[in-house]
C-alpha cells in the first residue's frame, strides 16, 4: 500500500514538474513577488531570446590551447557556424559587450555565446591544432545545411 501511495505521489510530482501551465503560473508568481518586494530588474531571458529546441546561451572560458585563443573574432568565422558572441568578460574584469571582428580573444577570457548547445559544447572542446580548423569547417557546412532547411521551411510556410 505504501509503495502505491509513493508511486502516485511521484507521478503527481512528475506531472507538476513538467507542466507548462504550472511553470507559467509559478513564473508569473515569482516575477510578481520580485517586483513587489525587491528592486531587481527581472527578465526572462529564455523567452526574450526565444530560446527553444537546442538553442542556448552559455559561458565558455578560453584556455591557452583552445582553437579560439589568441585570434581575432573576425578571423574565427563563428557566425558562419551559427554562433554569436554576445560579450566577453576579460580576465582583468573589463567587459566587452557586442564585440566586433577586430576584438582579440585572449586565454582567460570568458565568452558569452549564443547558439546550438551541441555546437557550443564542441567549440568548448576544440583544440588549437589542425583538427580545430577541420571541426570549424564541418560546423560551417552543417550551418549551411541548417540554413537551407530553414529557408525551405519558411518558403513552405509562405505558401
Amino acid at each position: 500500500m505504501r509503495s502505491l501511495i509513493l508511486g502516485i505521489g511521484l507521478a503527481v510530482l512528475w506531472v507538476l514538474a513538467t507542466s507548462k501551465w504550472v511553470d507559467r503560473y509559478l513564473s508569473r508568481l515569482i516575477n510578481w513577488a520580485l517586483q513587489r518586494w525587491t528592486t531587481l530588474n527581472v527578465q526572462d531571458y529564455t523567452s526574450l531570446l526565444r530560446l527553444s529546441g537546442d538553442y542556448t546561451v552559455m559561458e565558455m572560458e578560453v584556455q591557452p590551447d583552445d582553437w579560439l585563443a589568441d585570434k581575432e573574432l573576425g578571423e574565427l568565422g563563428l557566425r558562419q557556424e551559427g554562433v554569436v558572441v554576445l560579450g566577453i568578460q576579460r580576465e582583468n574584469g573589463r567587459y566587452v559587450g557586442a564585440p566586433k571582428g577586430h576584438t582579440h580573444i585572449c586565454p582567460g577570457d570568458v565568452l558569452i555565446l549564443y547558439g546550438r548547445l551541441p555546437l557550443l559544447n564542441e567549440l568548448d572542446q576544440r583544440g588549437a591544432d589542425w583538427t580545430g580548423e577541420q571541426s570549424h569547417q564541418k560546423a560551417v557546412a552543417q550551418q549551411q545545411r541548417n540554413l537551407a532547411k530553414q529557408n525551405r521551411e519558411e518558403a513552405e510556410d509562405n505558401l
